[in-house]
């Protein structure tokens, strides 16, 4: 609740300050400004309305909806990004008289043409994101442990913040499910958001089918994220993850192969979740463990625990700038790999998002961790994160190449 005030409250004052600096760079003509007020108000409108309602109305005024609404958004941010530059300006002619002759003399031109010009700019801006969002990269990693690993090294795949709903859908996971298994990883982690709020579109769209074309000789494993605590619905999504054959993990440990283990933890939504340290009590610490929590907070808690290993997502890296200045003040790691004592981190954007289908200054991404095993006589484990970032197609993959990555459910110890 405190979340959804905190947006009501920010986005109405940008909002009342956006469209009064509009009003005033328009020319005096009541056309104009009805049609100028209808479209900011229309866009507006749109995006509240998807806020309260969610998925809870039919799925294609959802789209729309959010099509509008969360593109305005991403536009009112920038323009009252522009709007205070300017005014920086103003005030400092209102001190200095830097304003050349030509703008004196026609000032309320002068007012249009950057109107029109920032509009450009935010156009610009958001048809670069929508591109950025639509085309995941995949960031890779190399980290090394002194640790015993199946063949000598571990090919994990990691993707979070996937947010399915009516507007990223069935089509979009397709897409997704697609990169990951593109990447022929030994496991496949899904660190939390799977899901936006609402169930409704992952049923009514059978998401459970694409989700269990997800393979990985070792098994899919998931966690939540604190988006699945939002629409009080999150055990209606649990099941159809698990149905999807996906190992889900609240506050649980497994062991692969009798060579790992992946330790799953609730989101720190649920405050009632248990200490990392009793999740992890029992479990052999001579192999490697690897852990999965949404929010990459209290990080010394994996360390004490004996992690090798902690993925996260949730941050977004900010979604869209400034969005990623905000978070990195938030969190001791927003984005990108850490290593503290002999614990690694990795946090990753996430490979769908919240809301607007836009990345500026951030990516969307699957994350490939190449986890290699040292030669014992080498000593402590050192950590090498490669700033390795490939671009890659979207395409559906072609059924021969689903039939080659089949589920290997045993070797998972399902």
């Amino acid at each position: 609740m405190f979340f959804f005030i905190f947006v009501l409250t920010t986005f109405t004052a940008l909002s009342s300050y956006v469209y009064i600096r509009g009003l005033q760079a328009l020319p005096p003509v009541l056309l104009y400004k009805i049609i100028y007020s209808i479209i900011f108000f229309s866009g507006l409108a749109s995006f509240f309305l998807r806020m309260f309602l969610g998925d809870s109305i039919r799925e294609k005024i959802a789209v729309l909806l959010s099509a509008v609404g969360f593109t305005w958004i991403v536009a009112l941010v920038y323009f009252a990004i522009l709007l205070v530059a300017l005014d920086l300006i103003r005030a400092a002619n209102g001190m200095f008289d830097i304003y050349p002759e030509w703008i004196k003399e026609n000032y309320q031109k002068s007012k249009l043409i950057l109107f029109a010009g920032s509009s450009a700019v935010v156009l610009l801006l958001l048809v670069l994101g929508n591109i950025r969002f639509n085309n995941p990269a995949v960031t890779e990693y190399n980290i090394e442990t002194t640790k015993q690993l199946p063949g000598g090294e571990l090919k994990i795949v990691l993707a979070s913040d996937i947010h399915l709903s009516s507007y990223i859908n069935k089509k979009d996971l397709q897409k997704y499910v697609s990169l990951i298994n593109r990447q022929k990883g030994d496991v496949v982690m899904l660190a939390g958001d799977i899901a936006d709020r609402d169930p409704h579109p992952l049923y009514s769209q059978k998401m459970n089918e694409e989700l269990s074309q997800l393979s990985a000789p070792y098994g899919v494993f998931a966690i939540t994220g604190n988006h699945e605590f939002y629409g009080g619905k999150r055990e209606e999504i649990y099941k159809l993850i698990e149905s999807s054959g996906i190992i889900f993990l609240r506050d649980s440990a497994h062991l692969v192969a009798n060579s790992f283990y992946v330790v799953g933890r609730d989101d720190r939504s649920n405050r009632k979740r248990a200490h990392l340290s009793e999740i992890m009590a029992d479990i052999d610490k001579s192999l490697p463990v690897l852990l999965m929590d949404h929010q990459p907070s209290n990080l010394e808690e994996a360390m004490h625990a004996g992690a090798d290993l902690q993925m996260s997502g949730h941050t977004h890296n900010g979604q869209f700038w400034p969005g990623n200045l905000i978070v990195s003040a938030m969190f001791e790691l927003p984005y990108g790999h850490l290593k503290k004592s002999e614990t690694n981190y990795i946090v990753t954007s996430g490979l769908g998002l919240w809301g607007p289908k836009y990345r500026i200054g951030t990516k969307s991404e699957v994350v490939v961790i190449n986890l290699k095993q040292l030669p014992a006589s080498t000593g402590t484990a050192a950590a090498k994160p490669a700033a390795a970032e490939s671009a890659e197609t979207t395409a559906t993959e072609s059924a021969a190449a689903k039939a080659a990555t089949g589920r290997a459910s045993s070797a998972a110890g399902k």
